[in-house]
C-alpha cells in the first residue's frame, strides 16, 4: 500500500522550527528525516506533518500553507517579573510566554467586540489615575472604586481564599482575570516564574490581569493588586520607571501605613508574626516595610531572596490539581460567564466557544458550571 505524502515548503517548516524555539537539533532528533524535507529530496506523510506540527505548537494547516505565515505579536514592554529585572523586548519572549498572550489577547479581542455589539458601558475607572496624584489620592481611590471592605483581615482564613476574595471583586467591577501555569490546558508547557509573574492588558470595554499560576499563592496576590494598578493607570506596556510606583501602590492597598505602624511597634522584624497579624504574606510585608522605609533594598532583597528559596511554590492553576478545579481559573471564571451569555444569547455557537476555551464536549459543560458556581 502506498503511503500518502505531502508536497511543503520547506521555509514553512524552517519558520515553524522557529517559532517554536525548540531548535533544529530538537527537531533533527525526533525526525529524523528533517534534512531530506528541508532539502525535499522526500516528503513527510500526513501524519508525520501532524506530529511536527503538534511539537512546533502551531496548527497543522499552517505547515500545509504556501508561504510562511505572517504572524505578528503586539509587543507588551513590560511585565512583572521575580526581581522587577527590568522589562522584556518582545523578541525576547519564550514561545510559552509569546502562546500565552496570544491566547490572552484573542479572548479579549473576542470580548471588546461582544460587549460593544451588546452595548455594554466601558469599564470607567480604566486610566482613572496618574503619577502626579499623590499616594494616598491614589489608594483612596482604588479602594472607593473596588470596594474593598476594611475589615477583610478578619473575614479570611487563609491566602488561597483571600486571593479567590480579591478575584471575585475585581471580576465584579469588569476586570477579567486568568490563573494559569501552563499555555492553555497544555500541561507539557508549564509557565517561567523566572520570565514573569504577571501582566496587564488595558482597555476600557475588556481589562485583563494574566496572573502566572506556577507562582506561589502569596506572590499572586501582590501580583494581582500590582496589575490592578496598571490598569488603573490605563496602560499595559510600561517603562521600567512605573514599576516601582505599581510595587508601591499595591503594598499600600494590601498593608495601610497605619495599621503596619501598629504592627511594626509590636512585631518589628518578626514577618512571620506580622504575617499572622496582617494576614497576607510576608513576600507583601517586605514590599510594605520597604515602602514605609522600615528597611532598605538590601535588605529587601535579601528577605525576598531567602524566603522565596525556603518557600515551595503552590499550584492552584498549574500542572497540579484537579482538572475541573483549576480550569475556569485558566480560562477565566469572569470570561466564561460572557462565553456562556453569548451562547445563550446566540452570538456565539458551541463550536467557536470551544475553540475560545480551548475545551470541548462534555469537558466545557463541566468547565462552564465550575466557574458558574465560582
Amino acid at each position: 500500500m502506498t503511503v500518502a505524502r505531502v508536497n511543503i515548503n520547506p521555509d514553512v517548516l524552517m519558520w515553524a522550527i522557529e517559532y517554536s524555539q525548540r531548535g533544529l537539533e530538537a527537531f533533527s532528533e525526533k525526525f529524523p528525516k528533517l534534512t531530506k524535507w528541508l532539502e525535499k529530496s522526500e516528503r513527510p506523510t500526513v501524519k508525520q506533518l501532524e506530529d511536527m506540527a503538534k511539537f512546533a505548537y502551531v496548527p497543522f494547516g499552517y505547515l500545509m500553507l504556501s508561504e510562511k505565515p505572517d504572524i505578528p505579536i503586539r509587543k507588551i514592554s513590560d511585565f512583572r517579573t521575580l526581581q522587577n529585572q527590568g522589562f522584556i523586548a518582545s523578541d525576547e519572549y519564550s514561545a510559552a510566554l509569546r502562546d500565552t498572550i496570544n491566547i490572552v489577547r484573542s479572548r479579549q479581542e473576542w470580548l471588546i467586540d461582544y460587549k460593544k455589539d451588546k452595548d455594554y458601558a466601558p469599564v470607567a475607572f480604566i486610566g482613572s489615575i496618574d503619577r502626579n496624584m499623590s499616594d494616598d489620592d491614589i489608594v483612596n481611590h482604588i479602594n472607593k472604586v473596588l470596594e474593598i471592605p476594611t475589615n477583610w483581615r478578619t473575614k479570611i482564613s487563609s491566602r488561597a481564599n483571600a486571593l479567590r476574595f480579591f478575584v471575585d471583586i475585581l471580576e465584579s467591577k469588569g476586570i477579567v482575570i486568568f490563573i494559569n501555569g501552563v499555555v492553555g490546558n497544555d500541561t507539557h508547557r508549564p509557565l517561567s516564574v523566572s520570565e514573569f509573574r504577571g501582566f496587564a492588558l488595558a482597555d476600557k470595554m475588556a481589562p485583563v490581569i494574566f496572573i502566572n499560576g506556577a507562582d506561589a499563592i502569596a506572590a499572586r496576590i501582590f501580583t494581582l493588586f500590582h496589575e490592578v494598578v496598571h490598569l488603573f493607570l490605563g496602560q499595559d506596556g510600561l517603562d521600567d520607571r512605573t514599576e516601582p510606583f505599581c510595587n508601591r501602590i499595591a503594598a499600600k492597598l494590601l498593608v495601610p501605613e497605619d495599621l503596619f505602624d501598629k504592627g511594626w511597634q509590636k512585631y518589628a522584624h518578626d514577618f512571620e508574626q506580622l504575617e499572622k497579624f496582617f494576614k497576607v504574606s510576608q513576600l507583601v510585608l517586605f514590599r510594605a516595610a520597604l515602602t514605609y522605609n522600615k528597611i532598605d533594598e538590601k535588605e529587601y532583597a535579601r528577605l525576598v531572596k531567602l524566603y522565596e528559596s525556603t518557600h515551595k511554590r503552590i499550584s492552584m492553576t498549574g500542572s497540579g490539581g484537579d482538572f475541573y478545579n483549576v480550569a475556569p481559573y485558566r480560562v477565566g471564571r469572569g470570561f466564561c460567564r460572557y462565553v456562556n451569555e453569548a451562547i445563550n444569547s446566540g452570538a456565539l455557537t458551541y463550536t467557536e466557544a470551544y475553540n475560545l476555551l480551548g475545551v470541548k464536549g462534555k469537558t466545557f459543560a463541566e468547565v462552564m458550571k465550575k466557574a458558574k458556581e465560582g
